[in-house]
């Protein structure tokens, strides 16, 4: 592992190839779908450009501007990434977040790569399905005075949207390190919790329906399902766990 100094853009360029190593690993053993393009993608990567860059001030543990991946081909992550788990000192940690970003950046570049054909889908569904959400989320916009980022119902759909893909990408890079046993993964875990829509809605219903219903009936059914219904069915199996306590 690079150990306690700044990335260089070469260590991002191994870490990225390494990565697709690990997905397409992971993808076989498990018999999954967790990136379908990924042949591609490597390809594409291949003629890519990889930085390491100043992303973050002051290292933390969890900010996904630890990394970006940008259209064409770039790959960027944080050099202080080494350095995440401070103030504490958790050596594990660091190269579970660096693996973890690294993976989640490569599966952004496989939905691209892909015609960001889920994302297009949600953004239809949630047109189609979820109107009435849609109008109760503006007046919530517009009486928190916020109307300078969103200013429409299509804004707030694509918000929606790009926020249900990011969940799931989160999902799709704690499966692949999962699998591969990366120490410290529920640290690294704990602390993607703390967003408005936390990538754990997903691994609460993985809980009760397994990994496989979270692909083949959720990520795989583009276009049927989005954020709104992952926090319906989320909310479903608490209501049922706090009755079967009360029974």
């Amino acid at each position: 592992m690079i150990g306690r100094r700044e990335l260089t853009s070469e260590d991002v360029r191994r870490l990225v190839f390494k990565s697709i190593r690990l997905i397409e690993g992971a993808q076989e053993e498990l018999d999954l779908k967790i990136c379908p393009n990924i042949h591609k993608t490597k390809n594409k990567l291949s003629k890519g450009t990889f930085r390491a860059e100043r992303l973050i001030e002051k290292p933390g543990i969890y900010q996904m501007a630890f990394g970006s991946f940008d259209p064409p081909a770039t790959i960027v992550l944080d050099m202080g990434l080494p350095f995440c788990d401070r103030p504490l000192d958790l050596p594990e940690v660091p190269r579970t977040m660096t693996y973890y970003t690294s993976i989640h950046e490569v599966i952004h570049a496989d939905d691209h790569f892909g015609g960001d054909s889920l994302l297009k889908a949600t953004l239809k569904h949630i047109l189609r399905e979820h109107w009435d959400k849609l109008e109760m989320g503006m007046r919530v916009v517009e009486e928190g005075n916020n109307c300078d980022c969103i200013k429409s119902y299509w804004e707030l759909a694509c918000l929606w949207a790009i926020q249900y893909i990011d969940i799931l990408t989160h999902y799709r890079s704690l499966v692949i390190l999962r699998h591969h046993g990366f120490p410290k993964l529920d640290v690294v875990w704990e602390h993607m919790q703390n967003d408005y829509f936390p990538p754990g809605l997903i691994t609460k219903i993985e809980r009760v329906k397994d990994t496989r219903y979270i692909f083949e009936k959720i990520i795989e059914k583009a276009g049927e399902y989005c954020i709104i219904d992952a926090l319906f069915e989320s909310e479903k199996i608490g209501d049922k766990r706090a009755k079967s306590y009360t029974v």
